[in-house]
């Protein structure tokens, strides 16, 4: 774990990257790559060795693709996430980066660094030299460790964990383990969370020695379940039929879910992951949000604003499409014919007149190369200069 002592950090940003790319088209040799541009380090959901996930020395100091993919500066203006508690029923959370401090609830170990990197992707507050803003950047985090120090974990204690969270006052949970088998217990939890109002948000896939299953809770109807999609828009892991006729085992939801950029532990350091946890963590991000702005909206109607307002699904597994904060937070209610009688109002998209989803996949489609050349970490930066990238 950290020690506090100060570390001198390389900070990574996207000039470094473009002389890197240069230098590939160049024929240079990957070892002068590694030297330009040092890929930042991993983190993972479980270990794969016995040590604890150290700092990070790295820092990115320029804008990440997921920033302009999902558009979070025009969202973030009208809503900050305040007022709201995002749970992360996972690792645990270390708040020792300057990002982290003083908005979690329940700061302690975190081994993996997994439930850490998390709580930066939703509620990480904007550092002076750091890159690094969460989605919902003045929401609170409640940390809620359920697995051992190597990350593993059983449904009983995620739904312990889900119970805890719920009854602390969480607005929104977020599963940031994956687990492909349930119990009783865990539906149980599922049910509570549903009955106090409370949005519980999932990974939907699960990988259990290299084959992908349907994870739980996302199999719950009452669950927004997340699929990560790759720098290419493409979901990461196929998700399979559950077998289950009761259950529903494709995504709700599709989010970014590589080359992704957050907190590693110890210290102010950042580095990398990837998955549907990380995905989920952007739409727990969304969530609070959606929450914070319009505080009116139940669980069920926060979950359908996110649903009804992404980017559509051209068939590719991805749910009801790609989280779009943007749309989320400012698509209009307005009456609409349900054939439920008179008046009855439902969620009404008031499209813009021009489709953004082109926009989006070239800025994503842009940083591919990028992501080959500089290592994840560096791949993802990108400098601002005034408005997004066409």
């Amino acid at each position: 774990m950290a020690n506090g002592t100060k570390r001198n950090r390389t900070r990574v940003g996207a000039g470094v990257c473009a002389t890197a790319a240069l230098l590939l088209v160049a024929g240079t040799p990957a070892a002068a790559q590694d030297e330009v541009a040092p890929a930042l380090p991993r983190v993972a959901p479980e270990l794969s060795g016995d040590t604890c996930t150290g700092p990070s020395e790295e820092v990115v100091d320029q804008e990440v693709w997921t920033e302009y993919a999902l558009g979070l500066p025009r969202a973030r203006s009208t809503s900050s996430g305040a007022g709201t508690t995002v749970a992360i029923v996972g690792t645990g959370v270390d708040d020792s980066s300057a990002a982290l401090a003083g908005a979690v609830d329940g700061a302690g170990e975190d081994c993996t660094g997994f439930g850490t990197f998390l709580a930066g992707v939703v509620a990480a507050r904007p550092q002076p030299g750091s890159a690094l803003v969460g989605v919902a950047p003045e929401a609170r985090v409640a940390s809620v460790p359920v697995t051992d120090d190597r990350g593993l974990t059983d449904a009983d204690a995620v739904a312990e964990g889900i119970t805890e969270a719920v009854g602390d006052g969480a607005d929104i949970v977020l599963v940031a383990v994956t687990i492909p088998v349930g119990s009783p217990e865990l539906d149980t939890a599922v049910d509570t969370a549903t009955e106090a109002d409370v949005l519980v948000v999932a990974p939907s896939t699960a990988v259990v020695r290299g084959d992908v299953h349907a994870a739980v809770p996302a199999t719950r109807t009452e669950v927004l379940g997340v699929v990560a999609t790759g720098t290419d828009g493409s979901p990461l892991n196929a998700v399979p039929a559950s077998g289950e006729e009761d259950r529903v085992s494709a995504p709700d939801l599709a989010a970014p879910g590589q080359a992704v950029l957050g907190p590693a532990p110890g210290g102010d350091g950042h580095a990398v992951a990837e998955g549907d946890a990380v995905a989920a963590a952007f739409v727990a991000g969304a969530a609070a949000l959606v929450r914070s702005h319009r505080p009116e909206l139940d669980a069920a109607g926060t979950a359908e604003r996110l649903t009804v307002s992404a980017y559509p699904d051209a068939g590719a597994g991805l749910g009801a499409g790609t989280l779009d904060p943007v749309g989320a937070l400012t698509r209009t209610l307005g009456p609409v014919s349900s054939g439920e009688g008179p008046g009855t109002e439902t969620f009404a998209l008031d499209l813009p007149a021009e489709p953004t989803r082109g926009r989006v996949l070239a800025v994503v489609g842009g940083t591919v190369l990028l992501v080959a050349v500089c290592g994840v970490g560096a791949a993802a930066v990108r400098r601002r200069r005034g408005t997004a990238p066409a």
